[in-house]
C-alpha cells in the first residue's frame, strides 16, 4: 500500500505540469521514465493512480460533480450547494470565473494526462521488465480512460451535439509539460475521431471483463455505443449496444433494486467507483457529504408513482447515488443503458415500432410497469426519454444529455433558451496558460 501511495504522489508531480501550474516553475528534471517505471509493478501502480485521479476525494469533481452539475442544469436536482457559485447551474447562468466549471475542466485533463504517462512510460519497457500480455493490457485499459475523460470533456464543454461544428476540445495525447502544453481546440469532429480511436485500441488490448470498477474491453464496447450515439450514428449505435447486451459478460439484475444493492457484485455494472468500508470515509469519499437536493418539478411529476421512485430518492435527498450500504458509488455505464441506446438508435434510425420497443420493454417490465403503449415511432421516442429519466436518473448526467438530444431540455427548462447553455465555458485559467487559446475560441454566450 505504501508502495502504490508514492506512485501516486509521483503521477501527481508528472500530470501537474498543466495550465498556469507550469508557467512559473521549472520542470522536474528527475521524473523521467528510467526512475518512475521500471517494471510491471511500477507499471501496473501508475496505471491504479489514473482511477485514483477520478475517485480521491481531493479530486471529488469527477465522480460527484458529473451527478450534481448536470442534474441541477436539467432540474432533477434543485442545488448542488456552495451558495451562489454552484445556484448558477439550477438557473442556467454559468459565469465564465466559476470555479467548480474550472474543477471540472482540470479534472478531465488530469485523467487524461495520467493515462497519457500510463501509455507512454508502460511503453517505453522493455520485454525483461514487464511481461508482453500485462503492457498491452494496462496500454488498452489507459487509451480507455483517455477516452471516457475527453468525450466527458466534450460533453461539458465542446458541442458535442453538432459534429459540423469547430468547437470541439483541446485534444491531449502526449504528457504535459513545457512543450505541448500550448495546443488549439480541435473540431468536434476531431474530437470524436480521437476518442473512437482510443476506444478501438482498448477494445483490442484492454483486458476482458472481470470487474465494475477497472476499464475492459466491454466497458470500450459500451463507450463506443454511447459515442456513436452522441453522434447520431443511430444504427451503428444500436448495433455496438447490442453486442454487449449479448456478449455475456454482464447481464441484468432482475430487479431494480438488485442492480444498486448488490454493489461491486451486480452483474449489470459495467464501470462504477469502487467504494468499500475502508474507501467510504471522511477522507476518501466527500458524498458522505453530499447535498444534492431532488427538485420539485417535471423529474418528480415524471417519477412519482414508478415503482423506481422510492429507491431513487426520498423527500429531498437522492438515494441511489448515495446508497450508503453500497458505500456511495458513482455509476458510470450499466447494461440496463445499453437497453435504452439501442431504443433509442434503432427508434431514430428508421426501425420498426416492434423493433424499436423491444429492448424499451425489458426496461419496463423489470421495472413492472408492462409494455410501451406507444403507437407511433414519436410516441415511442418520448417513452424512451420518459424511461432514460426514470431509470438513469442521477447517473453521468443521464437525464440531462438525455433532454438535449431529445431537443426536450428548453422545454423542460425554461431558463434555457439557447443552445449555448447546453455547454460550459472554457476556464479562464485554460484561455491564460494555453498559448494557442484566445478570447476568440470561448464557447458562444461566454464572451
Amino acid at each position: 500500500m505504501k508502495k502504490i501511495i508514492i506512485y501516486i504522489s509521483i503521477l501527481s508531480l508528472i500530470t501537474s505540469c498543466e495550465l498556469t501550474d507550469v508557467l512559473d516553475n521549472d520542470p522536474p528534471n528527475n521524473l523521467v521514465a528510467e526512475n518512475v517505471v521500471q517494471n510491471e509493478t511500477d507499471a501496473k501502480a501508475l496505471l491504479n493512480g489514473v482511477y485514483t485521479t477520478i475517485t480521491s476525494r481531493t479530486n471529488a469533481l469527477y465522480y460527484m460533480y458529473t451527478e450534481l452539475i448536470p442534474s441541477a442544469m436539467v432540474g432533477s436536482m434543485s442545488q448542488t450547494g456552495g451558495g451562489s457559485i454552484n445556484g448558477q447551474f439550477s438557473v442556467n447562468d454559468v459565469l465564465y470565473d466559476n470555479f467548480y466549471v474550472r474543477d471540472l475542466w482540470l479534472v478531465f485533463y488530469k485523467v487524461i494526462d495520467a493515462s497519457n504517462n500510463s501509455i507512454v512510460l508502460t511503453s517505453q519497457l522493455t520485454e525483461d521488465q514487464i511481461s508482453a500480455s500485462v503492457k498491452e493490457e494496462i496500454i488498452g485499459e489507459a487509451h480507455f480512460l483517455r477516452a471516457m475523460a475527453t468525450f466527458d470533456a466534450l460533453r461539458y464543454f465542446g458541442q458535442f451535439f453538432d459534429s459540423s461544428s469547430n468547437l470541439g476540445v483541446i485534444l491531449r495525447t502526449e504528457p504535459s509539460n513545457f512543450v505541448t502544453r500550448n495546443k488549439k481546440r480541435s473540431t468536434v469532429e476531431e474530437t470524436y475521431a480521437q476518442i473512437l480511436s482510443d476506444i478501438e485500441v482498448a477494445l483490442e488490448k484492454a483486458p476482458d471483463y472481470s470487474v465494475s470498477y477497472r476499464g475492459s474491453k466491454t466497458a470500450a464496447k459500451a463507450l463506443k455505443a454511447k459515442v456513436l450515439l452522441y453522434q447520431g450514428k443511430y444504427a451503428e449505435a444500436a448495433a455496438v449496444a447490442d453486442e454487449v447486451i449479448t456478449d455475456g459478460f454482464v447481464s441484468l439484475e432482475p430487479t431494480f433494486e438488485a442492480a444498486f444493492s448488490d454493489g461491486l457484485n451486480s452483474s449489470e455494472m459495467i464501470l462504477m467507483t469502487y467504494r468499500d468500508e475502508n474507501s467510504d470515509s471522511e477522507d476518501n469519499n466527500r458524498k458522505r457529504f453530499y447535498f444534492g437536493r431532488v427538485a420539485s418539478g417535471w423529474f418528480t411529476d415524471l417519477i412519482e408513482g414508478d415503482p423506481r421512485q422510492a429507491l431513487t430518492y426520498s423527500g429531498s435527498s437522492v438515494l441511489k447515488t448515495n446508497n450508503t450500504e453500497a458505500f456511495r458509488p458513482t455509476y458510470f455505464m450499466r447494461l440496463a443503458e445499453m437497453y435504452l441506446i439501442k431504443a433509442e438508435g434503432l427508434a431514430f434510425s428508421g426501425a420498426s415500432l416492434e423493433d424499436s420497443s423491444a429492448p424499451l420493454n425489458i426496461i419496463r417490465n423489470r421495472a413492472t410497469i408492462g409494455d410501451s403503449p406507444a403507437t407511433t415511432i414519436e410516441e415511442l421516442k418520448d417513452d424512451i426519454f420518459n424511461e432514460i429519466t426514470r431509470e438513469l436518473a442521477f447517473e453521468n448526467g443521464s437525464e440531462w444529455f438525455a433532454a438535449i438530444r431529445f431537443n426536450k431540455i428548453m422545454t423542460l427548462k425554461p431558463t434555457i433558451t439557447s443552445s449555448n447553455q447546453y455547454i460550459l465555458p472554457i476556464p479562464e485559467e485554460e484561455i491564460n496558460g494555453n498559448g494557442s487559446i484566445t478570447l476568440a475560441d470561448q464557447n458562444p454566450g461566454y464572451e
